[in-house]
């Protein structure tokens, strides 16, 4: 771990090449609001699964897909003294920010690798929980990482996941800036060779990556008020170069959109339902 005690002194990447891929929304400090807002819609669910599948009793844990690091440095400070928490991101921008995160709250037992998740070069059997959490609805082959992450785990360690169901995503009442949002989201989807669905089938790819008895537990947060019901127009708004980029919209259909989102966000007799997450977990033979 002595590369993590220079990256940690130095503010510097430790430890791994960066192979940053095309992301279709913001890194770095233009994404701390949409990535704030996301751990406080989803972060509590997240930090009760981790509980559950072992988290407080584990010595080396890692994350992969960390961005701003919220989720990472709340797991470090759940591990004891002799507990070291690793964080991979294809984004240097975000591990810059999620740097700043870990010497601003004085963790000393965190390190940043940025990486591909399809290759961490992390040493293979070595962590007692591997961790992501919407990681694989922006990758093109998300069996290659969950086997990259299963590979890094030692045996009996928990492999965690938490990925999201966009077709889920709309309002009570129904409503058209929704429903064109899911068609934008399924646009991309098709171009880009993902699949912002795949949380109801993650524990399928648990499954091909040989795991014979993956736990499933399925949330949905809602809200009729607050500042969580403007998730997607920041989302939305993130998007929108890369959407026009690609041909999918144009720049006046995408503002459309997004102030109707806005308005909907003002409106306390519209509830939004922000995503269904599916949480899978298992433990390593």
């Amino acid at each position: 771990m002595q590369s993590t005690e220079r990256y940690f002194a130095n503010g510097k990447t430790a430890g791994v090449a960066s192979h940053e891929k095309e992301y279709l929304l913001a890194t770095g400090a233009k994404a701390v609001e949409r990535l704030r807002l996301l751990d406080q819609i989803f972060g509590p669910a997240s930090r009760q699964l981790l509980i559950r599948a072992g988290l407080p009793s584990t010595h080396r844990v890692v994350e992969i897909g960390c961005g701003t690091g919220l989720m990472a440095l709340w797991m470090a400070g759940q591990l004891g003294p002799e507990g070291a928490l690793s964080a991979v991101d294809s984004s240097k921008a975000q591990l810059e920010v999620a740097a700043e995160n870990a010497r601003a709250a004085g963790l000393q037992n965190v390190s940043f690798f940025a990486s591909a998740a399809e290759h961490t070069r992390l040493p293979r059997g070595s962590f007692d929980l591997v961790y992501s959490r919407f990681l694989m609805c922006h990758l093109t082959n998300p069996l290659v990482v969950l086997r990259e992450m299963s590979d890094v785990l030692r045996p009996g360690g928990a492999l965690v996941c938490e990925d999201f169901e966009m077709s889920a995503v709309g309002t009570r009442p129904q409503t058209d800036a929704y429903r064109r949002l899911i068609e934008v989201s399924r646009a991309v989807d098709r171009q880009r060779g993902i699949d912002s669905d795949i949380g109801a089938k993650l524990h399928t790819l648990f499954s091909e990556a040989g795991y014979k008895d993956p736990k499933v537990a399925v949330y949905e947060p809602a809200f009729l008020r607050g500042e969580a019901k403007r998730f997607w127009a920041i989302t939305l708004r993130e998007a929108e170069s890369a959407i026009v980029a690609g041909g999918i919209e144009g720049t006046d259909r995408i503002h459309s959109i997004c102030n109707d989102l806005e308005r909907i966000a003002k409106d306390d007799s519209v509830l939004v339902l922000i995503a269904r997450v599916f949480q899978v977990w298992a433990r390593k033979a």
